[in-house]
C-alpha cells in the first residue's frame, strides 16, 4: 500500500489497517487519529509531525522510523517495535508502551506524561531533556539508557 491508497481510505472511512505493509512509506503530517495497525509494518516509515491520537499500533513494527514532532497521544503501542526510531519531540502521553522495544530509540525533547511503559526494553534509548512525568516503569530495561537534562524527579518515576 501506499500513502495515497491509504489516506484515500481513511478519508472515506477506513480505520482498521492491521499488517498492512507500510514500510518505507513517506507519511509525513498525515492525520490518522484512530486508526488500527494492528502488526503493521511501517519500519523506516516518514511519520514527521504525523496525528496518531488514540490509534492502535500494538505489535506494530516502527523499527527505524521517522517519528519527529509525531502526535501519539493516548495510542496503544504494545509490545511494538520502535527499535531505532526517532521520535525527538514526539508526545507520548498517556501512551501504553508496555513491553515495547525501545532499543536506541531516540526520545530526545520528547513528551512522556502518564505514560506506560511497564517491562519496555529502553537499552541504549536516548531521553536528554525529555520531560517525564508519572510514567510507569514497572520491570522496564533502562540499561546503558542516556537520561542527560530529563526530567525524572522520583515523584515522576512510578515502579512498583
Amino acid at each position: 500500500m501506499n500513502a495515497d491508497e491509504l489516506n484515500r481510505r481513511y478519508a472515506a472511512g477506513e480505520r482498521d489497517f492491521s499488517f498492512v505493509n507500510l514500510r518505507g512509506v513517506n507519511l509525513s503530517e498525515v492525520n490518522l487519529q484512530g486508526a488500527i495497525f494492528w502488526g503493521a509494518d511501517l519500519s523506516r516509515a516518514n511519520l514527521t509531525a504525523a496525528n496518531f491520537k488514540q490509534a492502535h499500533l500494538s505489535s506494530a513494527n516502527l523499527a527505524g522510523a521517522m517519528l519527529w514532532r509525531a502526535d501519539l497521544t493516548q495510542a496503544t503501542l504494545h509490545k511494538a517495535n520502535l527499535s531505532r526510531s526517532i521520535l525527538i519531540k514526539a508526545n507520548l502521553s498517556e501512551v501504553d508502551l508496555s513491553e515495547a522495544l525501545l532499543v536506541k530509540a531516540d526520545l530526545r525533547l520528547a513528551y512522556l506524561t502518564r505514560t506506560k511503559l511497564t517491562k519496555a526494553k529502553l537499552k541504549g534509548a536516548d531521553l536528554r531533556y525529555a520531560e517525564v512525568r508519572l510514567v510507569d516503569i514497572s520491570g522496564a530495561d533502562l540499561s546503558q539508557t542516556i537520561l542527560n537534562g530529563a526530567n525524572l524527579s522520583e515523584e515522576n518515576l512510578l515502579a512498583n
